[in-house]
């Protein structure tokens, strides 16, 4: 009888330890296979978005500090007049970046960072009035790897073709504003 209640709890107490792990994991979901030359463009898409919602998630939790800027003070880089950036990092990690516009202006653009390098870009028209990432929220949407745009979809939801010479534009521009606008972070 001892035996079977011990076997007993034993087996509760690793199916519990099972559980515990898996929720963790799906928590913090692993961008491991962005390297992985075999995983499909749809398959890293599918980490991205997985990592925004677990970094939206844990966005309260995040050390949040704004930098105001000076007019013209990114126009080497961009031709949009940002007037403040808010960065969410996890101590010295860089999660999230949102700019903000001038008044008038509605447009926002939010960065997501994973090791440094930025793996997912938003451009919302409407996001000047949000501070969290809207879900729901319709806006242009670029997914890289390694610095290399591997998909891209439209505010439309319709895809982008990431070898385009457009989207390819689009890319660096993005690429020199994620330097430029982390440089701009004091």
């Amino acid at each position: 009888m001892k035996k079977t209640i011990f076997v007993t709890a034993m087996c509760v107490g690793l199916v519990a330890m099972m559980s515990v792990r898996a929720a963790e994991k799906a928590e913090n979901p692993s961008l491991a296979n962005l390297s992985d030359n075999k995983a499909s463009a749809s398959e890293k898409v599918s980490a991205i978005q997985a990592y925004v919602r677990s970094v939206e998630k844990n966005i309260s939790s995040s050390q949040r500090k704004e930098q105001m800027l000076s007019p013209d003070e990114l126009k080497n880089v961009t031709d949009e007049n940002w007037t403040k950036i808010h960065t969410y990092s996890d101590g010295a990690d860089l999660k999230r970046m949102k700019l903000y516009p001038t008044a008038g202006s509605q447009k926002t653009e939010e960065f997501y960072y994973h090791d440094g390098k930025p793996v997912f870009v938003f451009l919302e028209a409407n996001g000047a009035g949000k501070e969290n990432h809207d879900q729901n929220a319709t806006g242009d949407k670029y997914y890289f790897t390694d610095g290399k745009l591997i998909a891209a979809t439209a505010a439309d939801g319709k895809s982008i073709d990431v070898k385009s010479a457009e989207a390819k534009k689009m890319s660096e521009k993005l690429e020199k504003e994620s330097q430029a606008f982390r440089a701009a972070v004091k």
